[in-house]
């Protein structure tokens, strides 16, 4: 139960200006009572929608509906939203790259998470005491926020930009480790809208509506991302990591320094800093190969290649001196018989030409699936061109 005691799209390459703490309060952000969280955070999202509403009026609608008693619980989190026609989705046990797909496509994101470990994770007693509450506490988050955004201008020292309804905070900046041990308590919850806000809302006057997404996040392509987005679901949830070690003689445990997610979170920015290119992300530098279910990527990743490949502007080029009918798919590529590696780089070629750089992305998309195949000990062909 969300009790609290429980903005825009900010995928930024820049450094944020720093704030004093006290300059991160809104009062317009604070919530009116102790364990309206979770209310507070749906009427700051139905606001940016245009909806005003008072957060009054929606305690009084959620405790006529059984939404709230002595707080929210996590499966009503975002009825709110769909009472005002805005579709939600629910999902446990997300992470960073999940995150970060949602603020990408310009949706809202309420999470639910351990506000312990936002507001009192200061001193060596604070966090002492979180660790052995991670370890031998009840499981469970006890506060809900909306996260904002992510500031990525330094790779080494990522930033969740947070709207914090219980202290009042608006964009104040956590590092990302001490949310993702937060938002770990609440088996990593969120509840992400369905549509972007419109363009009237804060920070969303130079979204793109009509794509969908912003066209790239920490200077890789949004379809690049979308695999990377993809091979996370094939890893370990969330585990805690750190370099804090307990003091001598305390019976918690150290953190690993080191888990599956950050492995691919590293491989994602040495991609990005054209460190390596994707095959390389494949290799044994990165320990998150050793853990990585490809059965479960595959069910991410077929349907990210097969709506990728239709959203492909065919009848705009000639790959490969092929006139494209109107009805080209996946299948009749299959079907043509050619080198698929060159076929791609040709299509990129003259996309490039014409000045259509999303589809080139997205036939960058395509051969990023290629080396995943390739890597892993799969056809491209049989496994995602023509798998049905």
């Amino acid at each position: 139960m969300y009790v609290d005691r429980f903005h825009n799209l900010y995928i930024s390459l820049k450094k944020p200006k720093l704030k004093k703490m006290a300059d991160f309060y809104n009062p317009e952000v604070q919530q009116i009572f102790p364990d309206s969280c979770a209310i507070k955070s749906q009427q700051l999202i139905l606001n940016d929608f245009g909806i005003e509403v008072s957060e009054v009026d929606l305690v009084q609608t959620a405790a006529v509906n059984g939404w709230y008693n002595g707080g929210t619980a996590p499966q009503d989190v975002g009825n709110l939203l769909e009472l005002a026609n805005i579709p939600v989705t629910r999902q446990e046990g997300a992470n960073v790259f999940n995150l970060v797909n949602e603020l990408a496509q310009g949706h809202k994101v309420i999470v639910g998470l351990d506000a312990d470990e936002m507001w009192h994770n200061d001193s060596i007693s604070d966090k002492l005491k979180n660790w052995y509450n991670d370890f031998f506490g009840e499981p469970g988050g006890n506060h809900a926020l909306i996260v904002a955004g992510i500031d990525t201008s330094d790779p080494n020292n990522i930033q969740v930009i947070v709207k914090d309804p219980g202290s009042g905070d608006d964009g104040k900046p956590y590092p990302l480790d001490q949310f993702m041990d937060a938002w770990s308590d609440a088996n990593c919850y969120m509840v992400s809208t369905d549509m972007s806000a419109p363009e009237f809302a804060e920070g969303m006057q130079n979204f793109d509506q009509e794509l969908g997404h912003i066209p790239d996040v920490a200077g890789v392509s949004y379809p690049d991302f979308q695999i990377f987005n993809d091979i996370s679901m094939g890893l370990p949830p969330f585990m805690p990591m750190g370099d804090f070690v307990p003091p001598v003689g305390s019976f918690v445990p150290p953190m690993p320094t080191m888990s599956p997610m950050t492995s691919l979170t590293n491989a994602y920015f040495d991609f990005a800093n054209n460190n390596i290119g994707f095959n390389d992300i494949f290799s044994d530098n990165y320990m998150f190969n050793d853990y990585l279910d490809c059965g479960l990527v595959n069910d991410y990743m077929r349907p990210t290649c097969f709506d990728g490949f239709n959203d492909i502007n065919w009848c705009d080029i000639q790959p490969m001196g092929y006139n494209m009918p109107m009805d080209f798919d996946r299948f009749a590529l299959a079907g043509m018989g050619v080198d698929y590696n060159m076929f791609y780089n040709d299509c990129m070629s003259q996309f490039n030409a014409i000045g259509d750089f999303n589809s080139m992305a997205l036939c960058q998309q395509q051969l990023d699936i290629m080396s995943y195949c390739d890597c892993n000990c799969m056809d491209y062909s049989t496994d995602f061109l023509m798998y049905m």
